[in-house]
């Protein structure tokens, strides 16, 4: 066999191994780690808000999700690869997908968890795609995907705040709350619930465990380029393109450098430009593609977070990406020594950035111009002398909130909640948020949302602002002319024996209108059947057998209680026979 010597050089060898990479990584997250540990743990204990527990709370959820992921991947070695586990793990940085999970998510996050989500990141995130260096997606990012969408509908209840944020804090994080404002917001209702921009800057703003300080992802970016740890052009040109894509959104409702500024320092837009989405073995290797990946990530970035009902939006940029690096990595290397073959797609880029940036910015101008909500809709309108009774509803986490509304010389008098089916109600309830919406009646716009719910009592918040201004706007031209405009009952057919008197009839209803079938004979009535109906809370009526108890009871059909979790509903039946006793007594006069 023909044997092929081997040289002495020259040969490069750098001097950055991945061991020491990875050093440089935790002395990076090292700061970021400590105060988060002042932030959320020693400055509510300061303040006398939290226990011992509290105290420590914020390295627990780092360290647990931690140490799963080096047991997990100490356990996997050892039983499925049949190498010396220690040995393995020792090469294969296996700490690091549960302690970025455990800085990337909600200080108030369950153990169960933060354990099953760095099991998930682990084993499916990287050991599942062969270990270290060969994971397509980052595996922290995987693990947190999975727990939002494992626990969709609880995860919202483990909020970012800490103990001292809760009292002091009342607005959500700054991109959810920003979600929740009428149009782009302003300084006022974007910055100053939590302060000024210097808070945002320095990280004292309610967010995940490690993901609020600008400054110290500055500082860490600074670190980690000059050390060759990470790829600054990533990082620099994500940012730069959200910066320049939410100025142009900015500039088209008076609120550029507040609102480009407000981009970038909120949410995980910085520790996720600097840690996530410069993992070495996710992103891509060449300049050219290390441009266009950034390029692409503040593209989506700004559509997730603008055209999407997810405020966040870099988990899922990274993600996406992740999945296109082996398409970036061909463009960059044919264009490693041919620039001009990027052009096409850079140009794609630009065009793609300036015209989505023009579209956004359009479109909250043009909404900023509409004063009827499209979330809020006006069921009936019932006016008697110098009250104004309302039957509204209004958009809320995962339902529509409807809700009566009383309005007495100007004032609002009643606002009861008739059906909702949002999972963080509770919250609004043991806060007595609809008390305190009618007593802060005058100054509503200013008035805060509830920390944890914050979708459903701004719904209810904007519920009440919309029907107030419908008063306003309407109730000189109506309430002079004490107009009853509730046109919620129909009457389709009629026939009678001469004693039995038959109604087809429609009644407005929860979602859509409700048919019935209403007998009447010498005055009583004999039969009430349900036709159709699409009410998803029909089946509580027939479960108490409310069209009986009805009949049973129509001497008092006035005093008849609803039932609940189905009050609007069940009114419609109610109503629909009452109007229903009226037509028959004007048939008899006839």
């Amino acid at each position: 066999m023909r044997e092929f010597p081997l040289e002495k050089g020259p040969f490069l060898k750098a001097n950055n191994k991945t061991s020491k990479m990875m050093f440089h990584l935790l002395i990076a997250l090292f700061p970021i780690i400590i105060f988060s540990f002042y932030k959320n743990g020693i400055i509510p204990y300061n303040k006398g808000v939290t226990d011992i527990k509290g105290l420590f709370l914020p390295l627990i959820v780092i360290i647990v999700p931690t140490l799963t992921s080096f047991v997990t991947e100490m356990i996997y070695a050892q039983f499925f690869l049949h190498v010396d586990a220690l040995k393995y793990v020792k090469s294969s940085f296996s700490i690091f997908p549960g302690l970025f999970l455990g800085l990337i998510m909600p200080l108030n996050t369950p153990l169960s968890m933060l354990i099953l989500g760095a099991l998930v990141a682990t084993l499916i995130g990287k050991m599942l795609f062969g270990g270290f260096g060969n994971n397509i997606f980052n595996p922290a990012l995987v693990g947190r995907l999975f727990i939002i969408t494992a626990y969709a509908i609880t995860f919202g209840k483990y909020i970012y705040h800490n103990s001292y944020e809760l009292d002091t804090i009342t607005s959500a994080t700054p991109l959810t709350n920003a979600s929740v404002i009428e149009g782009i917001g302003s300084y006022d209702t974007l910055v100053k619930p939590y302060g000024n921009f210097s808070n945002f800057f320095v990280g004292m703003i309610p967010g995940s465990v490690g993901e609020t300080s600008a400054l110290l992802c500055l500082v860490a970016f600074i670190y980690l380029t000059i050390t060759k740890t990470i790829k600054w052009r990533i990082p620099t040109f994500y940012i730069l393109t959200v910066f320049i894509m939410s100025f142009i959104i900015g500039a088209f409702n008076d609120l550029e450098r507040t609102y480009s500024l407000f981009q970038i320092l909120s949410g995980g837009l910085m520790f996720g430009a600097v840690f996530m989405a410069t993992d070495p073995v996710t992103s891509p290797t060449t300049p050219i593609g290390q441009v266009l990946y950034g390029l692409c990530l503040g593209l989506l970035t700004v559509i997730f977070r603008h055209l999407t009902p997810y405020p966040e939006g870099v988990l899922t940029s990274i993600l996406t990406m992740n999945m296109l690096v082996f398409i970036i990595d061909k463009i960059g290397v044919k264009a490693r020594f041919n620039y001009k073959k990027s052009i096409p797609y850079f140009a794609i880029i630009i065009i793609l950035i300036v015209s989505l940036s023009c579209y956004i910015g359009l479109e909250y101008r043009k909404n900023n111009a509409v004063e009827i909500d499209s979330n809020y809709e006006i069921y009936s309108k019932t006016i008697e002398n110098d009250t104004v009774t309302y039957m509204v509803g209004q958009k809320g986490y995962s339902s529509v909130l409807k809700a009566k509304i009383v309005i007495k010389n100007n004032k609002v008098i009643t606002y009861e909640v008739l059906e909702q089916n949002d999972s963080y109600y509770s919250k609004v309830e043991d806060s007595n948020y609809i008390d305190q919406l009618i007593k802060n009646q005058d100054s509503l716009e200013n008035f805060d949302t509830i920390a944890g719910a914050t979708f459903t009592s701004n719904g209810l918040k904007k519920l009440l602002i919309n029907t107030l201004n419908d008063y306003k706007n309407n109730k000189n031209e109506e309430i002079k002319g004490n107009i009853d405009i509730n046109k919620d009952y129909e009457v389709l057919e009629k026939n009678n024996d001469g004693i039995n008197y038959n109604y087809v009839v429609t009644h407005k209803s929860f979602s859509g209108t409700t048919k019935l079938s209403i007998t009447i004979s010498n005055y009583a009535i004999t039969n009430i059947t349900v036709l159709e109906t699409n009410d998803s809370y029909y089946q509580k009526v027939v479960d108490n057998d409310y069209i009986n108890y009805l009949i049973n009871n129509q001497s008092n059909l006035e005093n008849i209680d609803t039932i609940t979790g189905a009050t609007y509903t069940s009114n419609a039946i109610k109503q629909a026979v009452l109007k229903t006793i009226e037509e028959y007594k004007g048939d008899l006069n006839e």
